[in-house]
């Protein structure tokens, strides 16, 4: 840039939680046929009760949901804006088996052992 010019203001993070359409674009683009080797890769199973910390929109929680037989997932997520939107698309989706729930991994809000599986993305 050269000096004296301004810089263009980037775009808020808090944007880019808007639409799922960016969420699949740039946060979480698959392939439908890789979603077995996901599964297997974090290790979920029919039949288990599932967190995810820093579910954001909660992508993950809801192919765990849509993917799995049985399954029960909880959402933890400490942004506001994402989890709203998350709400919306577990409302379009009418998914019964996803909570979305407003907290931080730290001081984890849920008793020892509550859960089968704890899976974390993209929590640094």
């Amino acid at each position: 840039m050269a000096r004296g010019q301004q810089s263009q203001p980037r775009e808020p993070v808090a944007s880019f939680f808007e639409g799922e359409r960016q969420e699949l674009r740039w946060r979480y683009a698959y392939r439908p046929e890789f979603v077995p080797l996901l599964m297997e890769y974090v290790g979920a199973q029919p039949g288990m009760h599932i967190l995810e910390v820093g579910c954001g929109t909660g992508f993950l929680s809801r192919l765990l949901a849509q993917t799995l037989a049985d399954v029960r997932v909880v959402g933890l997520e400490p942004n506001e804006k994402s989890l709203n939107l998350g709400h919306q698309l577990l409302e379009r989706q009418k998914l019964t088996n996803v909570a979305l729930q407003h907290g931080a991994a730290y001081p984890m809000p849920f008793p020892d052992e509550a859960f089968d599986l704890v899976t974390s993305q993209t929590v640094l």
